[in-house]
């Protein structure tokens, strides 16, 4: 009888973030994937169906363990939209947690439907030698999935670390409740990996360890859905990150980036552009954004965040400070030498101008 309860609550919850998706499909990134991703993840409770509904369909069992692996690996790809500017193909390395997947389940397709209606029953725990070819399968698939958690969370943290150097604004621009979705995500894939261990040598005697197993990345790739179909306001990165870690450029290149940088931002007043966005300033400079950014650093020792703050600091003092008194009265007494809060104040200014 839990069994049924779990599954009915499970996908009742999937089929209201189904609709959810549909609701909010225009604004999220890489909904193909997402949608893909959601199409694979009932079959994550593929056992649980037999166990509560269809024992004479027992042969089935088993043969879907790879499933919250696949559905993770499509949902990199949406996350990987959603951080970086024309993300490349991905290469055939992040399919390969898949494909051991699919391997390692070929051994249980030669098991007896006797056999696995015994293991819907109860799961087998001990017998590493004997029973090998099941603990392998979930194996695979747990560490499959802490990696590719880790993948996608360092994809999180790689947009972070460089978002002040590709935008002017940042909290208007960081990624929500994604990065905590992961970091579950990590932490359940972890725990389903000792979970096996446990039950394949013996140490807790857990007749319900391929249960609690399914159930667990089902809820993780829930939640992940979630996170993933909240609407995202971010800046898809157009930085090479490897090129960002060598800081290694021409100084003539350098240089020249910076002149054009400088003239575009005095000229065309960039600066006063609320959300201003690196790919949108070098498509106006015509420069390449790295270029710009490691110019930046090398020869200004600041990014481009604190190069926007430098001409909208300048332009607060010269003209807000000096002729809106009420504004003038605001920034002084919440702190005048705060580049931060002085761009918020110009920005603000902006708008109701507008």
């Amino acid at each position: 009888m839990l069994h049924r309860y779990t599954f009915f609550v499970l996908v009742l919850l999937y089929l209201v973030v189904l609709v959810q998706f549909f609701r909010e499909k225009h604004r999220v990134s890489g909904a193909p994937w997402v949608l893909a991703a959601m199409i694979v993840w009932p079959f994550i409770l593929t056992d649980e169906w037999l166990r509560a509904f269809g024992q004479d369909a027992a042969g089935l069992s088993v043969l879907t363990v790879f499933t919250p692996l696949l559905s993770l690996t499509l949902l990199y790809r949406s996350v990987k939209l959603l951080v970086i500017d024309n993300a490349r193909p991905s290469k055939l390395l992040l399919w390969l947690p898949v494909a051991l997947a699919l391997l390692a389940e070929i051994p249980l397709l030669f098991v007896s439907a006797e056999e696995k209606a015994q293991w819907l029953i109860s799961s087998p725990t001990g017998h590493p030698l004997d029973n090998w070819h099941i603990y392998l399968v979930y194996m695979v698939t747990g560490f499959g999935i802490l990696v590719l958690g880790i993948l996608i969370t360092e994809l999180i943290q790689n947009y972070h670390r460089y978002l002040s150097s590709q935008v002017a604004d940042v909290r208007e621009f960081r990624v929500q409740w994604l990065g905590g979705a992961m970091g579950v995500t990590v932490g359940l894939a972890f725990c389903c990996i000792l979970l096996v261990t446990a039950g394949a040598f013996g140490f807790f005697d857990i007749h319900f360890w391929q249960s609690l197993f399914n159930v667990l990345f089902a809820i993780a790739l829930l939640q992940t859905f979630i996170a993933v179909i909240r609407p995202q306001h971010t800046s898809p990165s157009p930085l090479d990150y490897h090129r960002l870690d060598d800081l290694k450029a021409e100084q003539c290149i350098m240089r020249e980036a910076l002149v054009k940088a400088e003239q575009t931002m005095t000229d065309a007043e960039a600066f006063k552009s609320p959300g201003l966005q690196l790919k949108a300033f070098a498509g106006q400079c015509h420069v390449d954004p790295t270029t710009l950014v490691i110019a930046l650093r090398l020869l200004e020792k600041r990014d481009f965040r604190s190069f926007v703050y430098q001409y909208r600091l300048t332009y607060a003092k010269n003209e807000l400070l000096g002729t809106d008194d009420s504004l003038a009265a605001q920034a002084k007494r919440l702190g005048v030498h705060s580049e931060q809060f002085l761009s918020g104040v110009m920005m603000n200014h902006m708008r109701k101008q507008r």
